[in-house]
């Protein structure tokens, strides 16, 4: 009798017994098989597809979490279930469940006793955090009933506000139990567009920008704030003029930047060499796109410059939130995202060149397109 070792087991065999070997065979594969069938298994094909479906339920786990403003209530520590729903009063077994699947996504940590943390993905959802998304989630993952009509989209051409509401996007968010999550979002979202942007152009030569629907005025009050000699002005509707006039007081800006209210379909403030438009254009089909343009090129004077702030669609897709972002416009607004191609095209049918595209560091893929009068 020897032993031998095969496959990591141990077997006491007859080496001149055939019959013995052979047992031993049978035996090493049975345990082979037994192995492999205790190995975790890979997702199938449809088992990707399924768990992509099931997605769906994430982003209105982090909508109660906003809702809830669970994040804050974890900024000092960790809590469980049960402490959190006690806080807020609602159901601790419903919120357990909730908490678990945003573990699974990273956004939490459970620890063995139980208790939920913040992880560093999930510290935007706190209300306090630079680059707080709470209140884009809780406008975008609160709004299901226009999520739920793509198909109606894809089969009509028409946005889900059409569809449910008869109205176009401005009416459907000018009404007050809208406007005011609306406009919070519009501002936290320009928090995590414009990171990295400002230092991307060198605004320098320029004396005055004027912010064309630049809403409640984050993006210029960040220009102006880091070039103290550029003086500036925010248009946009009536609505945001508020907002607006708040926004650069709190900046310490209003002795550099006015506030004036219209609209640019009909005409846009003259005596600006430069003029933004951030996130407008995507907003808009290219008919709407190209008058919006025209609008500006009708006072810029010969020498100004035209920028654009868009999140770009470009060749290698590095980056979803651009084509996720188009979708939200195939919803909502009935514009789109464009690539560089489109937005020559705009350009040329508006009298400008497009001279340069910027990269910026923006994690949404914001990017600075720059024209000039043709």
């Amino acid at each position: 009798m020897a032993t031998l070792r095969n496959d990591g087991l141990d077997y006491a065999v007859a080496i001149s017994s055939p019959r013995t070997m052979r047992l031993q065979r049978r035996a090493n594969v049975k345990a082979t098989r037994k192995r492999r069938s205790s190995r975790p298994q890979r997702l199938t094909n449809a088992g990707k597809l399924l768990e992509l479906i099931a997605m769906r339920h994430v982003p209105q786990a982090l909508h109660v979490v906003a809702v809830l403003g669970l994040a804050d209530l974890l900024a000092d520590g960790p809590r469980s279930a049960d402490e959190l729903a006690q806080t807020t009063g609602n159901h601790a077994r419903t919120l357990y469940r909730v908490l678990r699947i945003l573990v699974a996504a990273g956004v939490f940590a459970e620890d063995r006793a139980g208790r939920f943390r913040l992880t560093a993905l999930g510290q935007p959802l706190r209300s306090d955090a630079p680059d707080s998304v709470r209140a884009a989630s809780i406008f975008l993952s609160g709004e299901s009933e226009l999520e739920g009509r793509l198909i109606d989209c894809v089969r009509s051409g028409k946005t889900a506000i059409e569809l449910t509401t008869g109205t176009n996007w401005i009416e459907y968010y000018r009404q007050p139990a809208r406007a005011a999550v609306f406009n919070t979002a519009m501002t936290a979202l320009s928090n995590a567009h414009y990171a990295g942007v400002v230092d991307a152009y060198n605004f320098k030569s320029i004396r005055k920008v004027i912010d064309v629907g630049g809403g409640h005025g984050r993006l210029l009050s960040m220009i102006l704030s880091a070039y103290p000699k550029l003086r500036g002005a925010l248009f946009d509707l009536p609505h945001a003029f508020e907002g607006g006039q708040k926004t650069i007081a709190e900046a310490g800006l209003s002795d550099r930047c006015e506030v004036v209210s219209g609209d640019f379909f009909r005409s846009v403030p003259s005596g600006a060499d430069a003029y933004i438009l951030s996130r407008v254009i995507h907003d808009w089909h290219d008919e709407k796109a190209v008058a919006i343009l025209k609008a500006v090129h009708a006072v810029l004077p010969a020498n100004g410059r035209l920028l654009l702030f868009e999140t770009m669609i470009r060749a290698s897709n590095r980056l979803s939130y651009p084509l996720l972002s188009d979708l939200n416009m195939v919803i909502r607004t009935g514009g789109c995202e464009r690539n560089e191609a489109e937005y020559r095209a705009l350009y040329r049918a508006s009298g400008f060149k497009l001279t340069r595209v910027i990269e910026t560091r923006s994690p949404t893929g914001m990017t600075i397109i720059e024209g000039k009068p043709a």
